[in-house]
């Protein structure tokens, strides 16, 4: 089943940012040919944070809660699974979004690096995969074929400036975003695009916008993030 046009164009823009984007802006929602804060708790020297971010990012999520009770957002999948590229790191994860309409046609695959900086925050990168159409469904595979198409380094391309830097909450949640207009991005006049992310135990929520030169939006969510709540 192919997407209606308006809905691939709201939804391509998410491949800028961390998870998401969406309620696009008459002018133009999203991207698809560009790049595209630290809320803090006290935790311990023990805790792995970067251990316990990729926890919450692996699963299977969906907004199909938010799309019945909000027709600007679409049911959209995502799924996360781990991917074993012990070169890169240890929390290596692939990324995999659709509709829910269309699961076998994703319109974003990714690969996040998730590791802890010398500030005592998590670093997650984000990354193409050199033939993403290789991965569909990797994360619905067995142990043994996923074994037996694991991506080598080389074909995996960061996105500069896209890493995207969560600290912790009180409440054990991590919230962050990308680095001012670091993310480059030119799609429908942008020049970058910015990326809001709060994880959780119970899903994430992600907000992904593009901006032109003199910073007005000109892409993206106008009535807030995406919420994807945890389905497994």
């Amino acid at each position: 089943m192919s997407l209606p046009s308006s809905a691939r164009s709201l939804l391509v823009a998410s491949s800028f940012g961390f998870v998401v984007g969406g309620c696009a802006l008459p002018a133009g929602p999203d991207d698809n040919g560009g790049r595209g804060g630290d809320v803090g708790g006290d935790v311990g020297d023990d805790v792995d944070l970067a251990a316990e971010v990729a926890s919450f990012l692996t699963g299977r999520f969906d907004s199909s809660a938010q799309a019945a009770t909000d027709t600007r957002y679409f049911g959209v999948q995502l799924q996360v699974c781990a991917l074993d590229v012990p070169s890169l790191g240890a929390h290596v994860l692939y990324v995999e979004q659709a509709m829910l309409s269309a699961l076998d046609q994703p319109y974003r695959q990714r690969v996040y690096v998730v590791d802890e900086n010398d500030d005592g925050a998590v670093v997650s990168t984000v990354s193409e995969l050199s033939q993403p159409e290789g991965y569909i469904g990797f994360c619905n595979w067995s142990e043994i074929d996923q074994r037996g198409i694991m991506p080598l380094p080389e074909e995996i391309h960061e996105l500069p400036g896209c890493a995207v830097t969560l600290t912790k909450n009180d409440d054990g949640s991590f919230a962050g975003g990308t680095d001012g207009d670091a993310c480059l991005n030119d799609h429908n006049g942008a020049t970058y695009a910015t990326t809001e992310v709060t994880l959780s135990e119970a899903g994430i929520a992600s907000w992904d916008r593009g901006y032109d030169h003199t910073g007005a939006q000109v892409w993206g969510a106008v009535a807030g993030p995406y919420r994807f709540d945890r389905k497994q």
